[in-house]
């Protein structure tokens, strides 16, 4: 990837990091200047809400604050930052219990809790669950009425600090994302632990998927039927909720009151198509054996050996090529709206705001103890 011309104003450090050579020409952003501030204030409410059920300590030893503070390093502390990364981390909790509570198991569960929350964004702030967190006759239960609570009073504090058109967007995009959660699950008979599909775990990264050989059995636990052709995964990733509730983070942590149009623009989408690509299959690298363990077929890098006939290390090469090129388009077009003064200042913001974003998310994603783990994700 080359940096842009625009480094100085992303604050993003010169120093290109080792690794891989997808990552060798990713600038990485320069940490909050309050950082310290920020993990106390966000690991607070993460005790004070109960939404983990256990031990913070050892969640936030993953390394979740770590991509907060350079992701948002250049954004003043306040309500909306804040609130932006409570977003981030509540939403990783929610993928866990897709990923390890509901994987393989009778779907009732995730359903009641995904309802109670799809209740609460569209009732609007102050929504109340109607979808009933009894445990009900599959004997599992949801995760409970911290993690629904502290949705709901997340969604009322965000809703004093946002304009409508940027809740009906977020909520839009978040059902998505639950949608699509579910439909994994939905695919994944009872017993068997095949799909867990997760926002932040469509962005993950590990550090070695480039220069070792950890493909060589790719593809190989989940079924062939399973694995999705390349125009299926790009019609699906491309739907996903997933990246679209990443985006209404960076537009809420840098206090930008966006209006529906600027998404219309054609401009903006294709800048906006860029991001997902990017952060999706730069993910695809590195999830690649975790989820042919688990079965899931639903990889770009699985399409590329089982549909294309292509050797693992050549599906790498290829995915490599393809990533590099659209994180150049992306940034190529982040700098031209940048550098266009016929633009608001609000979009030419957002759209430094995603290169800072992706950068941030890809070093973090290469080093945090999150994706130092040898089960399936």
């Amino acid at each position: 990837m080359g940096i842009s011309p625009s480094r100085s104003r992303c604050g993003l450090t010169a120093e290109p990091p080792g690794g891989p050579a997808l990552l060798a020409g990713v600038g990485r952003p320069v940490p909050h200047g309050e950082a310290s501030v920020l993990r106390q204030e966000v690991g607070a409410w993460l005790v004070a809400s109960g939404v983990l059920g256990g031990d913070v300590q050892e969640f936030l030893a993953q390394g979740h604050l770590d991509l907060v503070v350079e992701a948002w390093g250049d954004v003043p502390r306040g309500p909306r930052l804040v609130a932006a990364a409570k977003w981030l981390v509540l939403t990783w909790i929610l993928d866990d219990r897709f990923d390890e509570q509901w994987i393989g198991r009778p779907v009732a569960a995730a359903r009641r809790t995904v309802r109670a929350l799809t209740d609460i964004l569209d009732g609007g702030p102050g929504g109340k669950p109607t979808g009933g967190l009894d445990g009900g006759s599959d004997g599992v239960e949801p995760p409970g009425d911290a993690l629904v609570e502290a949705f709901a009073v997340l969604w009322r504090e965000t809703a004093g600090l946002t304009p409508p058109q940027w809740r009906v967007r977020y909520a839009a995009h978040f059902r998505a994302y639950l949608d699509t959660s579910l439909g994994y699950l939905d695919e994944a008979s009872p017993g068997d632990a095949s799909l867990g599909a997760s926002v932040l775990d469509d962005v993950s990264l590990g550090a070695s998927a480039l220069d070792d050989a950890s493909f060589r059995d790719l593809g190989a636990a989940a079924p062939a039927g399973a694995v999705q052709t390349v125009p299926e995964y790009l019609r699906q990733r491309d739907q996903d909720g997933a990246v679209s509730c990443a985006a209404g983070w960076i537009e809420l942590a840098h206090g930008l009151d966006l209006a529906d149009e600027v998404f219309r623009h054609p401009r903006v989408a294709d800048l906006l198509m860029r991001f997902n690509h990017v952060v999706c299959w730069v993910n695809d690298f590195y999830s690649a054996e975790g989820e042919s363990a688990a079965g899931n077929g639903k990889n770009l890098l699985h399409a590329f050996t089982v549909h294309e006939g292509l050797a693992p290390e050549e599906a790498s090469a290829r995915l490599g090529a393809l990533c590099e090129a659209e994180s150049t388009t992306l940034e190529f077009l982040a700098d031209g709206i940048a550098r266009d003064p016929s633009w608001p200042g609000e979009v030419r913001a957002f759209a430094l705001g995603l290169v800072r974003f992706t950068r941030a998310l890809i070093h973090w994603t290469a080093t945090a103890a999150r994706y130092r783990t040898e089960s399936p994700r």
